[in-house]
Formats: structure tokens, C-alpha cells, sequence
């Protein structure tokens, strides 16, 4: 059994895990959750995850900005859908730089 840290909503046969959540499953399930970018194992150091440089974060896919947020500790909130995340990412970004710069 693995343990993985969602970063989406995960329902399955034997119940959900919510985005943020830590679940148990078998090696294979967890296997493919953390190639599928669902997850990341919770045990284990996750690697250094660079923004796609080739496109900008308006561009970015719903997994790609929540899997961002989940790394950089952002609380989405309510946000649920494209445009609310993306604004929610902006705005921590933005946040952040603002801070760096005093």
C-alpha cells in the first residue's frame, strides 16, 4: 500500500479523497495516480516542479494550475473551475513577488 497526496478529487469504488487529501492504495493504483499527475506520493521527497515555460499560466490546464497551487501551498479556496483557480494562482503570484520586493 502507498500512501498519495491528491491533487484532485479521487472517487473510487471504495469511497473519495478530496483534493489536499492523503489516501492509501495498492502500489499499482498509486503508480498510475502519480503518473497521471492525480497525486503525489505523500512519503516520498517530490521533485522540484518547474511552470511550463512554453506557455503562459493563462494557458496552463486545470491539473497544471491546481498541481501548482498543491506545490506552492495556494488554498483555491471555493474555486472550482478554470477561471476562478487561474485568478486565485494569479493573484498568490502576484502576492508573492509584492512581498519579495519590500
Amino acid at each position: 500500500m502507498k500512501r498519495v497526496k491528491m491533487m484532485s478529487l479521487y472517487a473510487g469504488p471504495k469511497g473519495s479523497v478530496a483534493i489536499g487529501a492523503i489516501g492509501e492504495f495498492d502500489d499499482a493504483e498509486a503508480r498510475d495516480l502519480v503518473d497521471g499527475r492525480y497525486g503525489a506520493y505523500a512519503d516520498e521527497p517530490r521533485p522540484a516542479r518547474k511552470e511550463p515555460a512554453e506557455k503562459p499560466i493563462e494557458r496552463w490546464t486545470v491539473a497544471e494550475l491546481q498541481a501548482y497551487a498543491a506545490e506552492h501551498e495556494i488554498d483555491l479556496g471555493d474555486a472550482t473551475v478554470k477561471a476562478g483557480i487561474l485568478k486565485t494562482v494569479v493573484a498568490a503570484i502576484e502576492a508573492a513577488r509584492d512581498s519579495d520586493g519590500d
